[in-house]
This record gives structure tokens, sequence and C-alpha cells, in this order.
């Protein structure tokens, strides 16, 4: 039983973790992790998962482009940063079935929704409990328009776009069971509260990207849900528009701005140069900096040079184009297993189904958000894209083992039946 109990335990407090802070995510995971470990040399099983060949491909591409880089040594020591894939392993191994990774997850979105209620004080007013705590200066960014200083919401994260790309995985898990039509209206009512904070401290990142990502999903899961998905998801639309009529001026003119992009040209110029100059192994992952400052002194209207900006542009520099094409054998695998699972589920299978859906189009809107930045590069944020992932291939497995359990069942019952005849 004590084995039991830790194992909950732990997931309770990894699942709790991923929209607080990026030291606890990774605490948590490498506590499961001991704990996975433990379970496979006690119990002597290796249970294979769906994507264990995509992702040894995709990872063995990266390895090989380390190992044809130019700084070999020191993009070695940077694949280090891909043991946040374990995320993936711990859930998919550890979580015994689907209604306990829904478990899991609501608790996750009561965390986020309190954490945004944080976020949009921290707008209004530019508190920063944890530097505020721990001793340290304040350093929550802020803007000057017309006069007066509005903050970013950043929650208990370093920037409000790492913030906001760690949010919308939860808003959108929120959002398809908003949609779910077994919700009673107390649970709705609810649900609909946690959406509206959540939403809001969306707004409060100022993350234009992640605005596009989500409102790109909630199309999606609209038409996916229906005559009653596409009224609902635009009863969110025009309360979402509500919302920036009555934000300031600040939060108005960024809205203006959503589709300027030409910083980002910029710096996507500079990244397509450093391509040219390697198209098929690339630089080596961990080693971008190391090489990237000749190619953007090509381009001087960058604003930045901290990464590519864009998922598909950064590992093309940093792995070649083979390991552009592992990642998107990986992604294809993870959508069209994730879709399989949501189609196989009975429409009375709830909470799974929204779940299984939530986590589907919550890697769509990672994805959408991975055009304008670099997010499979971030911690806090990856870290929860494998763990979404893992409860992906959880419930396929899970849909393909119930009808093996079930025709087992009738035939021990047929033959215990024929037993009792004779």
């Amino acid at each position: 039983m004590w084995g039991e109990k830790l194992r909950l335990t732990l997931l309770t407090f990894f699942f709790v973790s991923l929209p607080i802070s990026v030291a606890l995510q990774q605490t948590a995971l490498g506590l499961l992790l001991a704990l996975l470990a433990y379970h496979g040399w006690r119990h002597a099983y290796a249970r294979s998962s769906p994507l264990d060949w995509p992702v040894l491909t995709f990872f063995a591409a990266l390895l090989l482009s380390a190992l044809l880089s130019p700084a070999i040594r020191s993009s070695l020591v940077g694949l280090r940063k891909l043991w946040l894939v374990g995320a993936f392993f711990v859930v998919y191994h550890l979580v015994r079935e689907p209604h306990e990774a829904w478990r899991l997850v609501s608790r996750m979105l009561i965390v986020t929704a309190v954490v945004a209620v944080y976020s949009i004080f921290q707008y209004f007013t530019g508190i920063d409990l944890d530097k505020q705590l721990t001793g340290r200066p304040s350093d929550l960014t802020s803007f000057l328009v017309g006069g007066q200083e509005e903050f970013r919401a950043e929650g208990f994260f370093p920037t409000g776009i790492t913030y906001a790309h760690n949010l919308c995985f939860s808003l959108i898990l929120l959002t398809a069971r908003f949609f779910a039509p077994d919700l009673n209206s107390r649970a709705r009512v609810l649900w609909g509260i946690g959406w509206g904070l959540m939403i809001l401290a969306l707004l409060f990142s100022w993350t234009r990207g992640v605005w596009l990502a989500y409102l790109f999903v909630l199309l999606l899961l609209g038409i996916v849900n229906g005559g009653k998905g596409v009224f609902a998801a635009s009863m969110c639309g025009v309360l979402i528009a509500l919302s920036l009529l009555l934000a300031t001026a600040g939060m108005r003119e960024r809205v203006q701005q959503v589709f300027a992009l030409e910083d980002r040209h910029q710096i996507w110029l500079a990244n397509i140069d450093m391509i040219k100059e390697r198209p098929w192994f690339g630089w080596g992952y961990g080693n971008y900096k190391q090489f990237r400052e000749p190619y953007y002194a090509r381009h001087p209207a960058a604003v930045t040079h901290a990464h590519a900006h864009n998922n598909f542009l950064q590992l093309w520099v940093d792995g070649g184009l083979l390991a552009l094409l592992g990642f998107l054998l990986l992604l294809a695998k993870i959508l069209s297993i994730g879709w399989q699972a949501y189609q196989t589920l009975p429409l009375e299978c709830e909470p799974v189904r929204s779940l299984t859906l939530g986590s589907l189009f919550s890697i769509v809107g990672f994805l959408v958000g991975g055009l304008t930045q670099y997010n499979f590069g971030d911690a806090e944020v990856v870290i929860v894209f494998w763990t979404v992932t893992g409860i992906l291939m959880r419930v396929y497995t899970w849909t393909r083992e119930e009808p093996q359990r079930e025709n087992t069942h009738e035939v021990r019952v047929a033959t215990v039946a024929a037993l009792e005849d004779h």
C-alpha cells in the first residue's frame, strides 16, 4: 500500500507543480523517474509505448547531428536538456487508467486558476511575490503606454511569454471540458469562472502568438463539437472581444499589433542563413549561441538573438533536415494516435473524451504558438507538452486493451458455464 500511496502522491505533486515553477516541475519529475525505475526493477517488466520508436528516431537524429557538428562536446552536453521527455514516460507508465488522469488534470486546472488570479493582480499592481519572498529585486516586465506603466502577467515564471505558452495547455484542456455535454449547470458555472480567469491572465501576458493559437483552437473545438460547440465557441469569442473593449489603451494597442511580425521576419532570415550553411545535419543541438552572431550581423533589425522564434526553424538549425524530419514524424504520430483515441471513445465516456480532445488540441495550440516562439526549448512548456502526450498515448492504449479484456472476460464466463453444464 505504501507504494501505491507514494505513486499517487508524487503524481499529484507533479501535476499541480506544472502551472507553478520549473524548479517544482523538475523536482517532481526526478522523483517520478526514480519511482518508475524502481517499478521496472521490482516488477521486471518493460511495457512498450506507441511512441518508443518515433522518440528514439528523433533523438537519434539529434545525436547524429551532435557527432557531426563543429563543436561535438558542447552539443553532446546540450543534449542533456532532452531528459524532460521523461514526463511522457512517467505519465504513460504510472497513470493507471484515464479517469485517474482526469483527476490529476483537474487538480492541475484548479492550481492554474489560482495562479491566474495572482497573475491578474500582478498585471494591475506589479507585484512579484516570489521575488519579494526571497529578497530578490523584481524583474517583472513593464511597458510605458501614454505615460502610464503597465505590467506583464508572468505568474511564477521568468517571462510572460513562457507563462502564456504554459497556460495555453491548461486553458485548452479546460475549454474542451467546458464544452462537454455532460456537465450540469453548477459545474458549468464553476468551469466558466476558471475559463474567465485564465483568459484574463492570458490577455494580460501580452503574448500575441498564444492569443492566436488559442483562438485557432477555440474555432477547432467549436467545429468538432458541432452545433452547440459552434455556439459555445462563438460566445467565448464574444466575451474575449468584450474583455478587449474594456481593456487599457496599452492592451488595445498590443492587439492592433498582433500580426506585426517585422521583428520575427528578420530573426527568421538570420536563421535561414544558418540553415543554408549546414542544411543536412545542422550546427548541433546546444551549439546555437556559439555560431549565431555572424548571421545575425547580416540582419541588424533582429531585436533578439536568443533563438529562432520558431520550433521548426530552430530544430532545422540545430539538428539539420534529418532532425526536423524526425520531429515532424513524431508530431504526426502523436496527432494521429490522439485523434484515433478520441474517435474510438463513445459519447458517454466523459470526462475522458473531453480530456482526450483537450490534450490533442493543446498540442495543436503548442504547435501554432511555436510558429512565432521556440516553445519546444522552454523547459516550463515542453514538460507540459510531454505530459499531455503521455495522457494521449495512455488513453489510446486503454482503448485498445479494454475490448481485449471484455473478450477475455466473455470467454472465461462461457468456459465456466460450459464446465458447470458438463
